[in-house]
């Protein structure tokens, strides 16, 4: 199902927890994975860069401002050299096979298209810039769950087993592909999956909480299910941990994609809430 998983790395400790999830997956996957490093010259005039190089950039049309930017450039590609020897050591520790990839662009847009050759995409939530944005998921990280073309798992602040997933369903083609990603990794790991529907009151659900016992029974998927009234957001992290379950999987949209954009989405609350780990299936 996986066989090349895209972990893009910044040196943060979110990072490398995102790198070790990835690495589980990649073994019993028999996986491989590709390490990216962006380096985004957009950078250079942020206060990441005045913290990290503690100097005054020199004025506009100063010409010792170029060769202090050139400076700064080559500092960043050794950084990010470091980084990826870092992650390609941890990987033959690990016995998976990956391959390194160190370049300049667009952090988001560069992860979206290196993302276009992978069947997973695996980050943290939160970059080394967090300390300036705060507790919102960094603008990077939304851009890729929201515009991947494949699957992406978003870790939490801990590498954890995967034995219990919980899979969310709403009848839309996105949570049949959820849904099917979700049997998989419980039938090849030999784990518990336990599939939630939710009613919001909106939409009756029922037939959709039907449609995925009849999915999964024709899969031969041992599985435990529930049906729930209430904000889906909510019931889902509260059936999450009631279960003690250590993933969630998610399609992207739903039954509302123009609510997703203008409001705000299950996917999104689910992502800023949960303390464990989230799958999000495009």
């Amino acid at each position: 199902m996986f066989e090349k998983i895209l972990v893009p790395v910044d040196g943060s400790d979110s990072a490398w927890i995102a790198l070790e999830q990835a690495i589980e997956i990649a073994k019993e996957e028999q996986a491989a994975i590709h390490g990216l490093y962006v380096v985004d010259a957009r950078l250079l005039e942020a206060p990441y860069i005045l913290a990290m190089f503690p100097y005054d950039f020199y004025p506009e049309g100063d010409p010792r401002r170029l060769e202090q930017a050139m400076e700064v450039s080559k500092r960043l590609h050794q950084r990010g050299e470091e980084i990826l020897q870092r992650l390609a050591d941890r990987c033959q520790e690990a016995g998976v096979p990956c391959e390194t990839e160190l370049t300049d662009g667009i952090v988001a847009q560069v992860i979206l298209e290196r993302a276009q050759d992978a069947d997973l995409v695996v980050l943290g939530r939160t970059g080394e810039g967090a300390q300036w944005t705060g507790p919102l998921l960094g603008s990077v990280f939304e851009a890729v769950v929201r515009h991947s073309p494949v699957p992406v798992l978003a870790t939490h602040d801990q590498v954890r087993p995967i034995r219990c997933i919980l899979v969310a369903y709403d009848g839309s083609e996105r949570a049949k592909d959820a849904l099917n990603i979700a049997a998989r990794l419980a039938a090849s790991g030999n784990r518990l999956l336990l599939y939630v529907t939710v009613d919001d009151g909106h939409r009756n659900r029922g037939e959709a909480y039907q449609e995925a016992k009849k999915i999964l029974d024709e899969l031969g998927v041992e599985h435990m299910r529930l049906f729930l009234k209430g904000h889906p957001a909510e019931k889902i992290l509260e059936a999450a941990a009631s279960q003690k379950c250590d993933l969630i999987v998610l399609g992207a949209y739903g039954h509302s994609p123009f609510m997703k954009v203008f409001f705000g989405s299950t996917v999104d609350e689910v992502i800023h809430q949960a303390e464990l780990p989230v799958m999000v299936c495009h």
